[in-house]
C-alpha cells in the first residue's frame, strides 16, 4: 500500500501540473455544483479555507456566501493542533501563519456547532466520505465538534473511488463530496 506522504506528494505534483483551461473548467463546475447544492441553498453559516497555491480556489465560494448574506469564516491554527473559524468580512485582516496560508487576525469566532456547511478542504477524498488531509490532524480534530454538512471538491487528480490509504478510526467521514465528471 502506497504511504499517505507519498500519495500527498503525488496528488500535489498532480494538482501542480494540471493545465491552465482544465482546472478553470474544473474549478467552475465543482462550485456550480457546490451553489447549486441544497446544502449551500439552506446553509446560513459557511466555514471554508482561504486556498493555497495548488488547491481550488475558495475565493469564489467567499465571494458568493457574502453576496447571498451567509456568514462565511476561514480558520485559524492553534497550539494543539487545534482550530478556531473567524468571520470574514470587509473589516478582516490577514497574516501568513507558519503553514504558508492566509489566516484571519480579528473577527468574531464561530462555535462549531454553528456551522450549517464545512467546506472541508484535502488532497484526496474516496466515493465513501473519506479524506486524506494535510498531515496535521487539525480537520478531524475540530469535525468531531460540529453537526454541520460536511462537504469536500474534489478536483479530477483528487478523487478516488475508494481509500487507497489507510484509514484510521478517528477520521472524520465527510457528508458529500463534489467532483468533476468527464
Amino acid at each position: 500500500m502506497i504511504t499517505k506522504k507519498h500519495l500527498r506528494q503525488q496528488t500535489i505534483q498532480a494538482l501542480m501540473a494540471m493545465p491552465a483551461d482544465q482546472r478553470q473548467h474544473a474549478t467552475r463546475d465543482l462550485h456550480h455544483q457546490l451553489w447549486s447544492s441544497l446544502a449551500w441553498q439552506q446553509a446560513k453559516t459557511v466555514a471554508t479555507t482561504i486556498s493555497g497555491d495548488f488547491e481550488l480556489a475558495t475565493a469564489p465560494i467567499i465571494d458568493r456566501a457574502q453576496a447571498e448574506g451567509k456568514t462565511i469564516a476561514v480558520p485559524t491554527t492553534l497550539p494543539n493542533r487545534q482550530m478556531a473559524f473567524h468571520v470574514v468580512d470587509n473589516q478582516t485582516n490577514f497574516a501568513t501563519s507558519p503553514f504558508g496560508l492566509q489566516e484571519p487576525t480579528n473577527g468574531a469566532i464561530i462555535a462549531p456547532a454553528t456551522f450549517d456547511l464545512l467546506i472541508v478542504p484535502g488532497l484526496v477524498f474516496a466515493a465513501s466520505g473519506e479524506r486524506l488531509g494535510f498531515g496535521g490532524g487539525y480537520y478531524d480534530r475540530y469535525l468531531v465538534k460540529t453537526t454541520g454538512t460536511k462537504v469536500a471538491l474534489a478536483l479530477p487528480a483528487q478523487w478516488v473511488a475508494t481509500p487507497t490509504w489507510p484509514v484510521a478510526e478517528y477520521d472524520v467521514l465527510l457528508d458529500e463530496i463534489f467532483q468533476v465528471t468527464p
